[in-house]
Formats: structure tokens, sequence, C-alpha cells
């Protein structure tokens, strides 16, 4: 048995419920750990606050949490998504991501953890949370940034293709292993052709060079990535002006600089860490 303090201190630590299902082997029923420490019978001060996060957790798990994405709106609880928006636009997206997931390398796979168990749903390999409204302190806002450099450059040079709609919607954090998965390739097509869509509602997100000749380059995901690694630092335009006098200096100005080729980019981007910052797995309790 597990004492009402132990019981609501693993629930106050917790950052997801699967995590307090399994106890020495055995597993934990939801109703039980409930009865454990709910305020009706446990008089431990945090019984209550413990109780209203062990259901929300659990209301998570369950149902999972809504956000929207370019095809409507999404369910996720972290281990699974749903798409719920128009039908065309996610299965234009699934036959997107299915023709790069053939065509790409084992290292470009490693960030698409996941597999379609239905037209509008997928399943992850381990827990993944979509970057919407998180904000990160810079150690890991630093390989988040690395993981998306990287995976453009996969994909540009190993299919030839830009992503375009590398929004906070759209990648999700792998906080156990440091990793990233990418998904949403809505827009998704051969570079130097033809852009016929874009990500609404981060527009402005868009070198204004795309939106003028319609034509997918690299610079365009670059572009985003850039706009995702100053969105998590705080600044929820994405644009990265906002962070010149409070984040580090050299980190801001590879934000706000340009980059056409993404090996390159890549490259300047290591450089930039490795002279500038400590190497180190730092882990994140999220």
């Amino acid at each position: 048995m597990i004492s009402e303090i132990e019981m609501i201190d693993r629930v106050m630590r917790a950052t997801h419920f699967n995590e307090l299902k399994q106890h020495n082997g055995s597993v934990l029923q939801f109703k039980d750990i409930l009865k454990t420490i709910h305020p009706d019978k446990c008089k431990h001060p945090q019984a209550q606050e413990a109780t209203n996060r062990l259901l929300a957790m659990h209301r998570h798990f369950t149902d999972g949490s809504p956000y929207t994405d370019d095809s409507g709106e999404f369910l996720t609880n972290d281990f699974w998504v749903k798409y719920r928006g128009e039908e065309f636009v996610i299965a234009a997206a699934k036959q997107k991501q299915q023709q790069v997931m053939a065509g790409a390398g084992a290292h470009l796979k490693r960030y698409m953890p996941y597999v379609w168990d239905s037209d509008r749903s997928l399943l992850l390999d381990q827990r993944a949370i979509p970057l919407v409204n998180l904000t990160l302190p810079q150690e890991h806002v630093n390989w988040v940034v690395s993981r998306l450099l990287e995976f453009c450059m996969l994909l540009h040079r190993q299919l030839g293709m830009a992503h375009l709609g590398l929004t906070p919607a759209h990648v999700m954090l792998v906080p156990e292993t440091h990793g990233i998965a990418v998904a949403g390739f809505y827009h998704a097509v051969a570079l130097d052709s033809r852009v016929s869509t874009i990500s609404a509602a981060y527009r402005h997100w868009y070198p204004g060079s795309l939106l003028d000749s319609k034509k997918a380059t690299e610079n365009a995901d670059l572009e985003m990535v850039k706009r995702v690694g100053a969105y998590l630092l705080g600044d929820r335009s994405g644009l990265g002006n906002a962070l010149i006098r409070t984040h580090h200096r050299e980190f801001v100005d590879f934000l706000l600089g340009a980059d056409d080729d993404s090996l390159s980019c890549y490259e300047k981007y290591r450089e930039m860490l490795d002279k500038n910052f400590r190497s180190q797995f730092i882990h994140l309790n999220i």
C-alpha cells in the first residue's frame, strides 16, 4: 500500500497520468489513487490541490486536450493525436507525410516517431507534447532549434522537399530523450516548385520572398525554425526583436539573420552553440 503522503507527493510531482499508473511493477487504478487522496477522506493540506491535479491529468490522458492547427481542431493526450478538422486537408497531410517517410533515411525517420492508425489519428512511439503556448529555458530551446535545423537539412538534402508548416502545433517535444516529432505536412512541396498553401495563422512567419515568388525554398523552412526558437523563448510574435536585450546576443543574432542553405545554416548554428553554451543533457521536467 502507498501512504496518503507518498501518493500526494507522487501526484504533485507527476508530469502526466501514465507516470502515476506504475508502482513497483504493479499497475495503479485511477479510482484507487483518487480514493487515497480525496479530501473527503484524506486530511493532508494538499489533498484538494492534488485531487484537482489528478482529475486534470486523468481527463487529459483519457480524452485528450484540444488544439488547433491548419486543418482545424485536433486532440492529443501526448501519446496519440486525433484530427477533427477538414477531411481533405488531413488526407493530403497524411499522403505527403507517408511519401516523405517512404523516401527518408533512418535519421530523418527519427523525426517522425509515429504511425497513422486511421485516416485521422496518429499513435506516437513516445510521449510528445505540442509546442503550443510553451516557454522554455535557453538550454532547452538550444536543442529544439538544433533538431529542427537538422530535420530541415535532411528533408531538403534527401528528398528535395520543403515542409513549409513548421509552427508550434506541428512540432512536438519528446522530453525524455530531447527529441522532437514533426507532423503537419499540409503544405509540403518539392523545393523550387510553386507554393499553393501556407499556414494562415502564421503568415507573418514566412519570408517576404516566398510570399512574393510563391516558390518553395530552403530559406522558408529555416526562417520558420528561427520563429519557433523565438516563440519558445517567450516572444510569441516569433520575430525575435523582443529578445535582443534579455537573451544571449549571439543566439538572438542567429534568429534575426537570414540563411538560404540548410546545411551551412545547421553547421553555423552548431558552431555558435559550441562557442557559447556547455554541452550537457539537462532533464526537461514537463
